[in-house]
């Protein structure tokens, strides 16, 4: 067996495999033995069909399945000894491919096509972008502030049933004024009174004392059934009596800006002055703004990388490497519509972003980074560095059992590689920021949006 490779242009070779008979007839004669041994056919017992009967009803296929197989290995043994970066895998090479006749040639020669990575010079310096830095505004910091004031009440636990106030309730179904012994019942139940909209409904609440049993029909107080079945649960019946017996109420103030609130929203950062904590809210909204803008910047980023790094592809191979690739589902026409639109400049990207990679291999994602970014996302908030070693042990059990998802990892991988990517690129890349309230970026996004859509269906 001979391997030969020669340069077709640029970027293109064409790599020969040169296949005896003595190559492949052996593996050949091996897989027929094993045919013969199971064959079943009728005439015959099991294991003594004649091996020429074999050779001839299955001779053919092993010999394709055995060319196949040889010649891959062949191939994939060539790229790996010979350090051949490579776009995409080999097609075979139309160009010298004829047909072959294993029957009656003697040698067969198998042609494939290969297309060699470009070099790639990633020159930052040539990438300038124009970006929105979000900065929230006065009324925009405002509404925060309300916000955070209305979803972190002072809460205390009164002794009688207030107007707004939250009740933790048991609940058991009763009939004639008595409790059903086996109705339907529901130890906690969490009841607001704001959700009862009328005032002669409300009374029946307002005044009770923590521990007071009484029976109403909540459909009627709540209004509705449905509303029965959204506090109760579906199993619930709809239209019963239900006795109500108050465990807690929960009475919800609006707190004051002070410095146990203060502490209680950035605890740790003694805040004590209302000018520092609008400070750190104003700090966290831009942080957060930029967290959610950074993949706008970052297919911004691409564009420009893309539209400034110069270099060829083999285009005509690429273009028969994605048909090949999506199993006939594109048509020629497809592919030649969206090729520099979509498929070149993915990847073109693909090859920057590898070259950037090599170039800086703390951009590669390591698994520990993988399993760091998973607990983050599955137990947020939590210190894993400060644990103990049994606590540890339990989340990485639960960390590892997700892991053993391949297409999951895959997916974590991407995020990791993306958010990496994008902090990487913005030390690089010239962006001209330019303060921007969020709503005037959603306006701008929006106009921007429009603008695109419009030239993609004038070039349609």
């Amino acid at each position: 067996m001979n391997t030969t490779q020669t340069q077709k242009g640029e970027q293109l070779v064409s790599i020969q495999i040169n296949v005896a008979k003595a190559d492949y007839e052996p593996q050949v004669k091996k897989e027929l033995n094993k045919l013969q041994k199971k064959a079943n056919v009728p005439g015959f017992r099991p294991g003594m069909v004649p091996f020429g009967m074999i050779k001839k009803m299955y001779g053919p296929q092993a010999t394709i399945e055995v060319l196949n197989s040889l010649v891959s290995e062949t191939l994939n043994n060539y790229i790996f000894d010979n350090k051949l970066d490579l776009i995409g895998y080999p097609l075979s090479d139309p160009d010298h491919q004829a047909p072959v006749d294993f029957e009656a040639q003697d040698s067969l020669d198998f042609f494939f096509e290969a297309a060699l990575r470009p070099e790639i010079n990633v020159d930052y310096s040539k990438c300038s972008i124009d970006f929105a830095h979000i900065i929230a505004d006065d009324e925009a910091l405002d509404k925060t502030l309300e916000e955070l004031v209305e979803r972190n009440p002072e809460i205390t636990h009164p002794e009688t049933v207030g107007e707004e106030d939250t009740l933790e309730l048991k609940v058991r179904e009763a009939e004639d004024g008595k409790e059903l012994e086996d109705g339907f019942q529901k130890d906690y139940v969490m009841l607001n009174l704001k959700d009862i909209k009328t005032k002669t409904n409300r009374k029946k609440f307002v005044g009770k004392e923590v521990g007071a049993e009484f029976i109403v029909n909540l459909a009627t107080v709540l209004g509705s059934k449905e509303k029965v079945a959204k506090v109760l649960g579906q199993d619930a019946p709809e239209d019963s009596d239900y006795n109500i017996i108050i465990d807690d109420i929960r009475h919800e103030e609006k707190p004051e800006l002070n410095e146990a609130f203060f502490n209680k929203i950035f605890p740790g950062k003694d805040i004590k002055d209302l000018d520092t904590f609008r400070a750190n809210v104003k700090a966290d909204m831009e942080k957060q703004y930029e967290a959610e803008t950074d993949r706008i910047l970052f297919g911004k980023m691409i564009d420009s990388l893309v539209e400034n790094t110069p270099f060829n592809l083999p285009d005509a191979f690429l273009k028969r490497w994605i048909a090949e690739n999506n199993q006939g589902q594109l048509t020629a026409e497809d592919i030649e519509k969206n090729y520099d639109s979509n498929y070149s400049k993915g990847l073109r990207w693909q090859l920057i972003e590898d070259r950037i990679v090599k170039d800086n291999m703390d951009l590669a994602i390591k698994d520990e980074e993988v399993k760091g970014f998973l607990r983050s996302q599955i137990f947020p908030g939590l210190d894993y560095d400060t644990m103990d070693d049994d606590m540890k042990g339990r989340i990485d059990k639960i960390v590892d059992n997700y892991l053993k998802n391949e297409e999951q990892v895959n997916n974590l991988k991407n995020q990791i590689a993306d958010v990496k990517m994008t902090n990487f690129l913005k030390t690089k890349l010239k962006i001209n920021y330019t303060d921007q309230t969020y709503d005037a970026f959603v306006k701008a996004l929006e106009a921007e949006n429009k603008k695109e859509t419009k030239k993609t269906s004038k070039k349609k």
